[in-house]
């Protein structure tokens, strides 16, 4: 893909933000202070983000761009598994994953395993360059941290990406995890009326209440309406993106959502009118 270019911030999103204060952590200051300035100037051609490497050309003084690879760690099936297991078991991390964005406290999944997204030490990154500079990181691999860092901001699941693992694979594990989890929640009790499996949440009135559902003799008191935001706003038009009939002519999504939000106040008006 070409590299961003301009005059453009780096890490404005906090995982691009935590990606390059891991950088700084190994004290490459000033290595790092010169490849931001490369990158800012365009100075990256193009960057190719794989599993566990990055390639890229930089343009440096010589007619000819240089070429770097930088190397990551990939997980083992193993533990993205467990990985994949524990972002699964929290909703919050479900859906905001599946809407396409990146919960802010999802490192805790990796670091509980003791594996991390973000790379912790030096020696978890490996970088080669054509130039003839020996220092490591020099200026063209910097120029090209600060790339990715702009790249993550684009698409947070390139983090996923380089550590082994792209957005459809992690998507479709973890709504089979949320189906399989959401299997059968009920079961016959004796008299053929269905019986709540106890789980994390219900009380001896949510039993009540289903049961007398089941033997219709439900009151309007037990029925309770909560209203309130959801985990992720709009999370099925940010799913979907915008419709390719749309592209270039208006900001279909920013439209929908304000179309949702009146038609959400108005639902909320009529359902709560005396």
């Amino acid at each position: 893909m070409m590299a961003s270019r301009g005059k453009k911030g780096f890490g404005s999103s906090w995982w691009a933000k935590q990606w390059l204060e891991a950088l700084e952590s190994f004290g490459w200051d000033s290595r790092l202070t010169r490849g931001r300035a490369y990158a800012r100037n365009g100075n990256v051609l193009d960057v190719e983000i794989s599993p566990g490497r990055v390639k890229a050309h930089v343009q440096g003084s010589r007619k000819t761009p240089y070429k770097v690879e930088i190397s990551m760690k990939t997980l083992s099936q193993y533990e993205w598994d467990q990985v994949l297991d524990a972002l699964a078991s929290k909703a919050i991390f479900s859906a905001k994953l599946l809407a396409g964005e990146m919960p802010v406290n999802i490192e805790e999944a990796f670091s509980s395993l003791e594996v991390s997204l973000f790379p912790r030490y030096a020696m978890d990154l490996s970088a080669h360059c054509t130039c003839p500079d020996g220092a490591n990181p020099c200026k063209h691999i910097a120029a090209v941290y600060y790339i990715l860092a702009q790249e993550f901001d684009r698409d947070p699941f390139l983090l996923f990406k380089l550590r082994g693992m792209n957005r459809e694979q992690i998507m479709e594990a973890i709504r089979n995890r949320r189906t399989s989890a959401a299997e059968p929640m009920t079961a016959k009790k004796e008299g053929g009326l269905p019986q709540e499996i106890e789980r994390e949440g219900s009380s001896q009135h949510d039993a009540v209440s289903l049961i007398n559902y089941w033997t219709g003799k439900m009151k309007s008191m037990d029925i309770k309406i909560a209203v309130e935001p959801p985990l992720v706003e709009q999370s099925i038009l940010k799913r979907l993106g915008e419709p390719p009939f749309f592209a270039g002519k208006m900001d279909m999504i920013r439209q929908l959502e304000q179309d949702y939000k009146k038609v959400l106040l108005k639902a909320i008006t009529v359902g709560y009118k005396d």
